[in-house]
C-alpha cells in the first residue's frame, strides 16, 4: 500500500478542513463582536462556580429559585463591597481637584512631622506640586463623554456578569450534555474525565480566593473602624481586590497604613494595628480557608497561581485576571488526564 503525501489528504478532507476553518473564523468573529463584553462575560463565569454551592442548598425546592438565591448571595456582597468603595475613592479624588491648596497645606503638615532632611523634603514637594498642576486639570477637563462611556460600559459588564452567572446556574448542566453530545463516542471518556478535572481545578481556586476577599473584606471594614480609618469603605474595597490574589497583596496595602498610623500616633499605634489586622484579618483565611481550599481541592502551588492572577491582570485587565487561571487549570486538567490515558494506551498496546 502506498502512502499519500499530504496533498493528497488535504484534498481527501477538503470539506472537513472548510468547515473546521469556517468555525474558527466565526469563532474569531464572534469573540471580537463580543469583547467589549468579557470583562462581563468571565466575571460571570467566576460567580457561577462561586456561587454554586450556594445554589446545591436550595436546589430541592426550585431550579429558578435557586439559582436566582445564589447570584445574590454572592454578586450583591461583591457589588456592594466594590461599589461603596469606589463611590467614596471617587469622592475622594473630586475633593482633592477643588481643594488643591488644602492638600498641599496637609502634605507640608505631615513632612514637617517626619522631620525629613530639606533637600529630600524640596524635590518631594516641588514633584507634588508638579503632579498637581498637570494631572489634576488634566482629569477635570476629561469629556464628559469619556466618563461616560466609561460608566456606561462598567454597567452594562455588570450587569452581564449578573445574567451570565444565573443562567450558567440554571442551565449550565444542560449546556454541558448538550456539548457532550457533539464528541465521537471514542473520546467521550476521555472528555469527561477532562471536564471533571477543570471544573474541580476552578472550583477550588476562585471559591478560595472570592469567599477569601468577601471575608477578608469584611472584617477589615470593623478593624478600620476600630483603628479609626477614615474612608473605611475604600480601605475595605481595595482590601477585597488585594486578597483575590494569594497570600502577598494584602500586606502592601496594611504597611502604608501601619506607616500612616506612625506618622500621626507614634509606634506604638502603628505596631498595634499591624500586628492586630494582620493576625485578625489575614490569620484564619490565609492560614486555615485558602490553603484548605485551593491547595489541597486544586493540587496547584501557590505561587503557580499567584504569578498566573498577576500576569493575567497585566495582560488582560479584569477579564484577563480572572480568564488567565481558567487556562492554566485548562493546561493542567489536559496533562493530568493525558498521562493516565498515554499509560493506559501503551498499556494496551503491548498486552
Amino acid at each position: 500500500m502506498t502512502s499519500e503525501d499530504g496533498l493528497s489528504i488535504i484534498i481527501r478532507y477538503k470539506t472537513e478542513i472548510a468547515t473546521v476553518i469556517a468555525v474558527f473564523f466565526l469563532f474569531l468573529l464572534f469573540f471580537f463582536v463580543l469583547s467589549p463584553l468579557l470583562d462581563g462575560i468571565v466575571l460571570g463565569i467566576v460567580f457561577a462556580y462561586v456561587a454554586r454551592p450556594i445554589k446545591t442548598v436550595f436546589d430541592s425546592r426550585s431550579k429558578t429559585g435557586s439559582a436566582v438565591i445564589a447570584t445574590a448571595a454572592i454578586t450583591v456582597p461583591i457589588f456592594s463591597i466594590l461599589g461603596l468603595g469606589l463611590i467614596e475613592i471617587s469622592n475622594k479624588i473630586v475633593w482633592m481637584m477643588h481643594n488643591k491648596d488644602v492638600l498641599i497645606a496637609e502634605l507640608n503638615t505631615l513632612y514637617s512631622r517626619l522631620d525629613i532632611p530639606e533637600v529630600i523634603y524640596t524635590q518631594i514637594h516641588s514633584a507634588f506640586i508638579n503632579l498637581s498642576n498637570t494631572l489634576m486639570p488634566a482629569l477635570a477637563q476629561l469629556p464628559l463623554f469619556d466618563y461616560a462611556k466609561v460608566i456606561g460600559l462598567a454597567t452594562i459588564n455588570i450587569v452581564i456578569s449578573v445574567i451570565v452567572c444565573f443562567y450558567l446556574l440554571r442551565d449550565g448542566e444542560d449546556g454541558i450534555n448538550r456539548f457532550l453530545d457533539l464528541i465521537p463516542s471514542n473520546r467521550l471518556d476521555v472528555t469527561k474525565k477532562f471536564l471533571a478535572e477543570l471544573d474541580g481545578i476552578l472550583t477550588a481556586i476562585y471559591i478560595g480566593n472570592v469567599y477569601t476577599a468577601i471575608i477578608v473584606a469584611v472584617v477589615s471594614l470593623f478593624i478600620f473602624l476600630f483603628f479609626g480609618f477614615s474612608s473605611v469603605l475604600a480601605l475595605s474595597a481595595l482590601i477585597f481586590l488585594a486578597a483575590l490574589i494569594p497570600l502577598f497583596t494584602g500586606w502592601m496595602i496594611l504597611l502604608p497604613l501601619a506607616i500612616y498610623k506612625y506618622i500621626l500616633m507614634g509606634p506604638a499605634e502603628a505596631v498595634t494595628f499591624f500586628i492586630v489586622a494582620s493576625i485578625v484579618i489575614y490569620g484564619p483565611p490565609e492560614l486555615i480557608i485558602r490553603p484548605y481550599i485551593i491547595g489541597s481541592k486544586s493540587g496547584i502551588h501557590p505561587l503557580l497561581i499567584i504569578l498566573t492572577f498577576i500576569g493575567g491582570g497585566f495582560v488582560g485587565g479584569i477579564s484577563g485576571f480572572f480568564l488567565a487561571p481558567m487556562l492554566l487549570g485548562a493546561l493542567i486538567a489536559a496533562y493530568r488526564v493525558y498521562v493516565p490515558w498515554k499509560k493506559d494506551h501503551i498499556h494496551s498496546h503491548s498486552d
